[in-house]
Formats: structure tokens, sequence, C-alpha cells
């Protein structure tokens, strides 16, 4: 079992190939549960027909895997809709905004 936030930390490893950020710093990341019943999460897409949503979906299962999480479920939501204020700071720097 793994903690919310070593899923959080674990999920920064996946990079979106558009973009060249991470999916948390993207504001990609919707909700990460982590209890005994093991790890949830799930993402938005900055698009809603984005082309990236099963690469990113299985690189999150996979970087939760390494991180220790047994089964992780990650699901890819319609809504809501991703808009730029979901950016970190950090992501507004590396875009120049």
């Amino acid at each position: 079992m793994i903690s919310q936030s070593q899923a959080l930390a674990a999920l920064k490893s996946v990079i979106d190939p558009d973009v060249g950020i991470n999916i948390v710093d993207l504001g990609m990341v919707e909700l990460v549960s982590a209890d005994d019943g093991g790890v949830r999460v799930a993402l938005i897409m900055t698009t809603p027909a984005c082309p990236q949503s099963g690469y990113l979906r299985d690189e999150s299962v996979h970087a939760l895997e390494q991180a220790g999480a047994v089964t992780p479920n990650v699901e890819v939501l319609d809504a809501p809709l991703w808009s730029p204020e979901r950016l970190s700071d950090d992501a507004r720097k590396v875009l120049g905004w």
C-alpha cells in the first residue's frame, strides 16, 4: 500500500508527451485516493478528445505500480473540463505564463 502523497509523487513522473510537463503540474489529476483498498486516481485530459488519454492512463498505472501500489485503478473522466487555472506555478513558469 502507498499513501496519497506517495501516489502523487509517483504521478509526477508521468510526462504529457505533447507538452513535456508532468500530469500533476498540468492539473490533470482530479482525484487521488489511497487506503487499504488500494489507490484510485481520476484524470482529466487537457482536451476532451485527447489522443494521449490511453497512454497517460497506462503510464499512470505503471508509475503507481513502480511506487508499490497493487492493482491501481486509474480512470479518465469526461468532466470536469480542464482549464489553464489548474496549472501549477511551476508549469506556468515552464510555459512562460
